[in-house]
C-alpha cells in the first residue's frame, strides 16, 4: 500500500512489482488482502492487473506512514524503473517522471523532464498543461546559482510559456505582459543575442495590443 501510495492514486502489478522487489506470491497475497478490506479496486488478473486506491484518503493514509527519506527513495525507484523498464509511458508522459524526481530530491532531473513535458505539451496545443509544467520547471532553474547558462535557460522557459498564455489569456493579457518583461530582464546580460530580441518582441507585441503604443 505504502508503494502503490507513493506511485499515485492508481498503479499497475507490473510496475509495483519492478519497485516493490517481493516475490510474486508475496505480491499477490498482499494486493489480494487490500483488495478484499476494498481498500483498493482491481482490474484485470496478475500481472495485467491495475489497482486504484478507494479514496484519495486511503492513499494519502498510506503515504503519510512513510519516513520523508522512505518516500525520496521511493519516488527515485520509481522514476529509475519508468525510465528504465517502461520507456513508452516516459516518453508520453514526461510530467510523470518529472514529479516523482521532483519528491526523490533529484531537481536536476526533475527540472529535465517538466522542461521536456512542457514543450511536448506546447508542440501538441495542450496550452494550460505547458505553462504549468513549464511554471514548474522555472522554480527549479531559478534555484541553480547564477550562470550564463542558467540566465539562457530560465529566458528560454519564460519564452515557451509566454507562447502558451498568449494563447490561453490573449497577447494583450496583463500575465502575458509580466512574463514578457522578466523574460527582457532576465535576458537583459545577454545583451545583442537571439533571446533578449525575442524577449523584446514579445513585450512589443503586448505592449501594441494592449494599447500602451508609446511605450
Amino acid at each position: 500500500a505504502q508503494v502503490g501510495a507513493a506511485i499515485g492514486r492508481e498503479f499497475s502489478y507490473e510496475l509495483l512489482a519492478a519497485v516493490g522487489r517481493l516475490s510474486d506470491h508475496k505480491l499477490r497475497d498482499a494486493l489480494a488482502q487490500l483488495a478484499g478490506a476494498e481498500l483498493v479496486f482491481a482490474r484485470g488478473n496478475p500481472p495485467a492487473a491495475v489497482y486504484t486506491f478507494k479514496h484519495a484518503l486511503v492513499q494519502d493514509a498510506a503515504y503519510r506512514t512513510l519516513l520523508r527519506s522512505t518516500r525520496q527513495q521511493l519516488h527515485a525507484r520509481i522514476a529509475e524503473v519508468l525510465a528504465e523498464r517502461f520507456p513508452d509511458v516516459a516518453a508520453r508522459t514526461p510530467e510523470l517522471l518529472a514529479r516523482h524526481y521532483g519528491e526523490a530530491g533529484l531537481d536536476e532531473r526533475a527540472k529535465h523532464f517538466w522542461t521536456l513535458a512542457g514543450r511536448q505539451a506546447l508542440a501538441g496545443s495542450k496550452y494550460a498543461e505547458a505553462s504549468s509544467h513549464l511554471a514548474h520547471a522555472l522554480i527549479l532553474v531559478r534555484k541553480e546559482p547564477p550562470s550564463g547558462e542558467r540566465v539562457r535557460e530560465e529566458a528560454q522557459l519564460l519564452l515557451e510559456q509566454a507562447q502558451a498564455i498568449v494563447v490561453l489569456k490573449g497577447a494583450g493579457a496583463v500575465e502575458t505582459g509580466r512574463i514578457a518583461a522578466e523574460a527582457i530582464r532576465v535576458s537583459e546580460p545577454l545583451g545583442d543575442d537571439l533571446l533578449h530580441f525575442r524577449a523584446r518582441w514579445a513585450d512589443w507585441n503586448f505592449r501594441s495590443l494592449s494599447g500602451e503604443l508609446p511605450a
